[in-house]
């Protein structure tokens, strides 16, 4: 069974990018536009990494990493943060909402796929 990665970003071309990066990699890639969406994938989903944008409409990236985190359910699952916020304040605000990683956009492929086998394995 594939390891299934959620990517939270209110870019349209980002998730024209990255899925099928994580698909060619053999990941099974799901995709929410908004924070509230995400969370309800969450659930429904159990992933087991979510790729998490910072600046999005309603819900905010680091708000709804410390909303997972909340969920007994949902605290164990991997987040890392892929933004172009890249400030050492950035990166510091997003562990301590709970992040494992931060990976800056635009992100190189080699970069991302390390970092999640880094994560979660293959």
């Amino acid at each position: 069974m594939p390891k299934k990665i959620l990517l939270v970003d209110d870019d349209p071309g980002a998730h024209l990018v990255i899925v099928p990066i994580l698909s060619k990699a053999g990941y099974l890639a799901i995709s929410a536009k908004n924070g509230e969406q995400a969370l309800q994938l969450a659930l429904n989903e159990r992933p087991d990494l979510i790729i998490l944008d910072v600046i999005m409409p309603g819900i905010k990236g680091r708000d709804l990493c410390r909303k997972i985190k909340a969920y007994d359910v949902l605290k164990d699952i991997a987040v890392v943060f892929l933004t172009a916020k890249d400030s050492e304040d950035d990166v510091k605000a997003e562990l301590e909402a709970g992040a494992i990683a931060h990976l800056t956009k635009p992100v190189n492929p080699t970069d991302l796929l390390q970092a999640i086998e880094g994560i979660i394995g293959q």
